[in-house]
């Protein structure tokens, strides 16, 4: 049986056809100057004018030669490698670059590998996904950049079968009496919104303060296993939280974030 080595080629003198034949992706990872000069012997016929004699001129004229193309492959290989983060060479400078391209905010308490996959992400997205602004999307996105968090939409039946929306005080199963959108602003009989744990992402990469004026219905939450169990996240990634939520999110959604920032 033949076996397959790193200096087989598709056509050697003594490889056979057929099955065996040693059609193959390379098995090293490096370019190197003898590489080149392997490729350039199987350019030239075999006839005995074309032999490329060790330390010959023949050779050392493709030696000189081999410089340059080999100078040119590394080069194509690092900017590959410092244009896709799926590669070890992707170093912290490409992320800062790449950060900057995306507006992705820099965050120093991630590690080259989380600033990677959120690079790839930002490049990745929508990703061909039809219902990418769908609650299990935004989810997935979500958990994938790194949040445990949950995606629930404020849908809910009532014994009749008819559908509802609730507050986030009738999720949490508290009463609130400080607002936090705004005077004294209420969205139906004696509920008002705000205080209690949660906040709102609407419009603002930053904490804002959002009148709904009643409507519940363009409302959905992000919480944690369940919807009335609070997620963690990390207090120096909110605003990149956020942020991902304004892009992932229906642009007339409300986000009622029942979560802790530690």
């Amino acid at each position: 049986m033949y076996v397959v080595t790193n200096k087989s080629t598709q056509h050697g003198l003594d490889t056979p056809h057929g099955l065996g034949t040693p059609h193959r992706l390379p098995t090293q990872s490096t370019t190197t100057p003898v590489d080149f000069f392997r490729l350039v012997e199987l350019l030239y016929p075999s006839g005995s004018a074309w032999n490329l004699t060790e330390n010959g001129k023949f050779a050392k004229l493709h030696e000189g030669i081999n410089l340059s193309l080999l100078q040119a492959a590394l080069d194509a290989q690092a900017l590959l490698d410092a244009s896709f983060p799926d590669n070890a060479n992707f170093d912290a400078s490409d992320c800062t670059l790449w950060e900057y391209r995306f507006g992705i905010e820099y965050n120093s308490t991630l590690t080259t590998t989380q600033r990677r996959q959120n690079i790839y992400n930002a490049m990745a997205f929508p990703q061909g996904v039809l219902g990418r602004q769908s609650p299990g999307y935004i989810e997935a996105s979500l958990q994938e950049a790194g949040f445990d968090v949950h995606v629930y939409e404020n849908i809910f039946f009532d014994m009749g079968g008819n559908l509802y929306q609730k507050t986030p005080q009738e999720v949490l199963g508290t009463v609130v009496t400080i607002t936090q959108f705004g005077g004294n602003t209420q969205f139906g009989g004696n509920t008002q919104f705000g205080g209690g744990g949660f906040a709102v992402i609407a419009n603002s990469e930053n904490p804002e303060s959002y009148n709904l004026g009643g409507i519940l219905w363009p409302t959905f939450f992000i919480a944690g296993d369940t919807i009335s169990t609070p997620a963690n996240i990390s207090q120096y990634r909110q605003r990149e939280f956020r942020r991902l939520v304004l892009k992932l999110k229906p642009a007339h959604t409300v986000a009622f974030l029942i979560a802790n920032f530690i």
